[in-house]
């Protein structure tokens, strides 16, 4: 059984987001895969201090003690990662960023990020307003930890406003269903 990962960089529990997300990772589900939710809200994750304690050898991971140590287990577990965040300023929320900047310890290591499979799920007020660059930032992201973009269509724009809005964008739910079952399936052929 194949592994796929939901990160939700949403700091509202249970938001727009991550609904978006969770839908991906049942229709993965559904398709055989394991599944596994980190989702930021509620969770302290500090940016990265910059102190290079995790590239010159002196730890193995982050010395930051916060919501970080979990997550860097189930990075290593999943073969494929779905990242979600809604649109902040034009890009993603601070906290997807700082989980991209503290995932550094894992350039090193066996089973660390590199050649994962990353996609990724922005929602924002308009279609396709402004959740170009979110999809830009959170792809070259992944692109600089090594993983792989398995293609165009390893994306989901996602249109809310209210909480509660994502249930009304048909056009969001059938694309979160068709990205969790390629994934599925996708995963079952890389491994």
């Amino acid at each position: 059984m194949r592994s796929i990962l939901g990160i939700v960089g949403s700091p509202r529990e249970g938001g727009n987001t991550h609904q978006l997300v969770e839908r991906v990772l049942a229709a993965a589900r559904a398709e055989g895969a394991e599944t596994r939710l980190f989702a930021c809200a509620g969770k302290t994750i500090q940016p990265c201090a910059a102190c290079d304690a995790c590239i010159d050898g002196r730890t193995d991971l982050c010395v930051i003690d916060d919501d970080m140590q979990p997550l860097y287990p189930l990075l290593r577990w999943a073969d494929a990662i779905v990242f979600g965040s809604p649109v902040y300023m034009g890009t993603i929320t601070a906290q997807l960023k700082a989980i991209f900047d503290r995932a550094r310890p894992l350039w090193r290591q066996p089973g660390g990020l590199l050649h994962k499979a990353a996609a990724a799920v922005v929602v924002g007020e308009g279609r396709w307003g402004r959740q170009e660059h979110a999809f830009q930032t959170i792809y070259w992201a992944a692109l600089n930890h090594g993983m792989v973009i398995p293609g165009p269509d390893c994306e989901v724009c996602g249109v809310a406003d209210a909480p509660g809005d994502i249930q009304r964008d048909a056009q969001a739910l059938a694309a979160a269903d068709d990205l969790g079952r390629r994934l599925a399936r996708m995963t079952l052929r890389l491994g």
